[in-house]
């Protein structure tokens, strides 16, 4: 790959992720703060990124969380970008792995980690849009 496609993947990328820190922020102002709102691009995802979420709010009606997630995305995302999405996790803040992420402070920002081993599963990158305890 020569380094004019790695500059318009990273541009890509970081449009992504700005576009996801609108609507973490936009969530957590109408239903509370979150653990962890991440987007993480697993080495088996073949380019495709997960939306990796956790509050202490969250109940047993995790399609709630999902709904708002997805309409916003159907809203602000182009058709490119959203099929550059593979899913929506949601996992409880007692998750090993949200655990780990939360040593790192981030809140409405990004921070953002390569090649990672969470769980077993490989991680090649990871954006950290927030992560608190």
């Amino acid at each position: 790959m020569n380094t004019d496609m790695i500059g318009l993947k990273e541009n890509k990328v970081s449009t992504l992720v700005e576009k996801f820190r609108e609507i973490e922020i936009a969530v957590s102002g109408e239903k509370g703060d979150f653990n962890l709102f991440a987007l993480m691009e697993r080495e088996d995802a073949f380019g495709k990124w997960d939306v990796v979420v956790s509050a202490s709010w969250i109940g047993k009606d995790d399609k709630v969380l999902i709904n708002a997630i997805a309409s916003r995305i159907k809203k602000s995302f182009t058709q490119d970008e959203q099929l550059k999405l593979s899913r929506i996790v949601i996992l409880p803040p007692s998750d090993p792995l949200v655990q780990n992420l939360n040593l790192i402070a981030v809140e409405h920002s990004s921070v953002k980690l390569s090649n990672n081993t969470f769980n077993g599963i490989v991680i090649k990158e990871s954006y950290l849009i927030t992560s608190k305890k």
